[in-house]
């Protein structure tokens, strides 16, 4: 008896295992016969990963500049895309309505009229880190007078002769390149203009060309930034007008920069213009001239990644004045 108890005891073990042995299983195949192998989990988790990363992608042109104001001037990431730079240039800070804007620098190629311009531009991706952008818009020199207090005979006659005139604004190509070596990003850019705004046509200008480098570096993961903008703009004209022999025919610029991130939506920036040389038409070839040193200081806002809002001050370090300080706004809008 205690034989045949120790007999049924075994056997019931024997078919519990090969049972759960088989459930534990899954089939090599839905063929007849296939050997079974264990599930295994790794590989279920390889398959997966790749869609997971895929979705997570970035742009090249993102992962190359990620300065905020670089990458919504720079453009969107399509393919074909438009772009609107909208800018108004008042007066100062104590008669920010005002007819004439101070030049604090004493630029010989300033516009010394408050002004508004709106640009549209329409823009084609070469590859992911260059690009070619058509622009053109309109122009108005000062929109919200109607009279001027100054003692400057050809600032009267300027204001006489442009006020309120609706023109279009400086048709242009625009080249840009992107690039980033160990952390500093750079644009760069070439822009040949064709001058037609009603304030610069009036001094004789017809044509201008610009190259420009800005560099923008993340100081040790922080959220300031410091960097450097470089520029050269030389000017062409097609007649001579009052005192435009004292204006700029070519303009070497040097602009220390520096960004502090306050949120995802908001930073501070300010730039030096300095060291600046400017020639005028009277001067020698070889001869250049300093400007002041100015200031700009202002907020960034960031809307979203192509929708950027940047109010900001200009203004003399050494003789801050209320009087002598200007007040700016620029917009950068990218669609589709």
């Amino acid at each position: 008896m205690l034989s045949l108890k120790v007999l049924i005891v075994v056997g019931t073990v024997v078919a519990s295992s090969s049972l759960l042995a088989q459930t534990e299983t899954k089939k090599e195949s839905s063929g007849k016969g296939k050997v079974e192998k264990p599930v295994d989990i790794s590989e279920v988790v390889e398959i997966q990963a790749p869609s997971t990363a895929a979705t997570k992608s970035v742009d090249e042109a993102d992962e190359a500049i990620t300065n905020r104001l670089l990458r919504a001037s720079s453009g969107s990431l399509s393919r074909w895309s438009g772009n609107f730079n909208i800018n108004y240039n008042g007066g100062s800070v104590g008669k920010p309505l005002a007819a004439q804007r101070p030049n604090i620098n004493e630029g010989a190629d300033s516009l010394t009229l408050q002004y508004m311009n709106a640009n549209v531009g329409f823009r084609y991706r070469l590859n992911a880190l260059n690009s070619l952008t058509v622009a053109t818009g309109v122009f108005m020199t000062t929109p919200f007078n109607t009279t001027i207090k100054t003692n400057d005979p050809d600032l009267k006659d300027e204001f006489k002769k442009t006020r309120g005139v609706l023109t279009a604004n400086d048709p242009n190509l625009i080249y840009t390149n992107l690039m980033n070596f160990n952390g500093y990003q750079f644009v760069n850019t070439i822009t040949p203009t064709l001058i037609t705004n009603s304030q610069q046509r009036h001094q004789g200008y017809r044509a201008s060309g610009d190259v420009s480098v800005t560099m923008m570096k993340v100081v040790n993961k922080s959220n300031l930034s410091l960097g450097l903008a470089l520029e050269w703009t030389g000017y062409a004209f097609d007649k001579t007008i009052g005192n435009s022999q004292k204006l700029a025919t070519n303009v070497w610029q040097s602009y220390p920069i520096a960004e502090y991130i306050i949120n995802d939506w908001l930073n501070l920036r300010t730039l030096v213009g300095w060291p600046v040389y400017q020639q005028t038409r009277e001067m020698k070839p070889n001869n250049y001239t300093q400007r002041i040193m100015y200031q700009s200081f202002g907020t960034g806002i960031s809307v979203t990644r192509d929708i950027f809002l940047y109010p900001n001050i200009q203004f003399i370090p050494a003789d801050i004045r209320a009087d002598r300080t200007n007040i700016g706004l620029s917009a950068y809008i990218n669609t589709f």
